[in-house]
């Protein structure tokens, strides 16, 4: 009797950074690609985040969002991703803690402060 076992593949979850500071989106991108997790795409502030998202052929699986941003915040982006896709899933990262509240309440998974260890945001992508 042959036996056939099906192979199940885990694809990596896609992942979109919007920050304004190009270091934590270079080091976030090495993180993620030490860990073969693919970047959708990056933005560095709230509109073209949204836009990006918005337009994007393979959306994200998880955006890392920052908050305090050019053009719109962490909190208007979100709220704006959201209203085009309920179940896009976001997590803040943010040297702002005061905004923790807004950013789970505006529909966010997930809040961080900065500085954070790579491996817990990693982890936290894995998980969403």
């Amino acid at each position: 009797m042959v036996m056939s076992v099906d192979t199940v593949v885990v694809e990596a979850p896609h992942v979109a950074i919007i920050d304004d500071e190009p270091d934590t989106i270079e080091l976030l991108k090495k993180a993620f690609s030490m860990r073969k997790i693919p970047i959708a795409f990056t933005a560095s502030n709230g509109m073209e985040g949204a836009y990006r998202f918005m337009s994007a052929e393979r959306k994200p699986d998880v955006i890392i969002m920052d908050h305090r941003m050019p053009l719109a915040n962490g909190i208007e982006t979100t709220k704006e991703i959201l209203s085009y896709a309920p179940k896009a899933k976001i997590i803040f990262l943010s040297a702002d803690e005061t905004v923790e509240e807004a950013a789970l309440e505006a529909g966010a998974i997930g809040f961080f402060k900065k500085p954070v260890n790579m491996k817990v945001i990693v982890d936290a992508v894995r998980a969403a």
